[in-house]
């Protein structure tokens, strides 16, 4: 009987460690989750503001170069950023990101050589060059969401 309260007992903490295991798991997808969605957010400010002053929206043109900056370091980040593989829960991104990481990593590496030359271009101010070059760190964006993106329709977001 003593050996059997011992299983018992054993067999419940072992519960609770794979429950705090699983809960603990939830918490670092949440924060990876969080951390991406972010950056990404921030990436649409530095690429609408750029917008903006191309556009002729936003008088200071002298604010290019530091969006474009802006974006260039955050290029850097997003590799990173999906290293950790997480649950499909609250996230636009596709499993293909972690099924084909090489291809992924170098659509990410892309969009970081385009705005470097973003950053490198917007640096001279001539506001033509920077909307040309906006249109490359664009279609770096765009491979990279046409493959590893969920389409609108599958958004969390709906």
């Amino acid at each position: 009987m003593k050996i059997h309260h011992s299983l018992l007992g054993i067999a419940f903490l072992a519960a609770l460690f794979v429950l705090a295991d699983v809960s603990g798991a939830r918490a670092d997808d949440a924060a990876a989750i969080g951390y991406r969605q972010k950056l990404m957010q921030v990436n649409g400010f530095h690429a609408g503001s750029l917008g903006a002053i191309l556009k002729g929206e936003w008088p200071y043109k002298e604010d290019a170069a530091a969006h474009a900056r802006g974006l260039a370091a955050n290029a850097m980040l997003i590799a990173n950023a999906f290293k950790m593989q997480t649950a499909d829960v609250k996230t636009d991104a596709k499993p293909d990101v972690w099924k084909e990481w090489t291809k992924f990593e170098e659509k990410a590496k892309g969009l970081e050589t385009e705005s470097a030359k973003l950053a490198e271009i917007a640096a001279g101010g001539d506001l033509k060059a920077i909307g040309g070059q906006m249109q490359k760190v664009g279609g770096a964006c765009k491979a990279c969401h046409d493959d590893f993106r969920k389409p609108k329709e599958q958004s969390y977001k709906n």
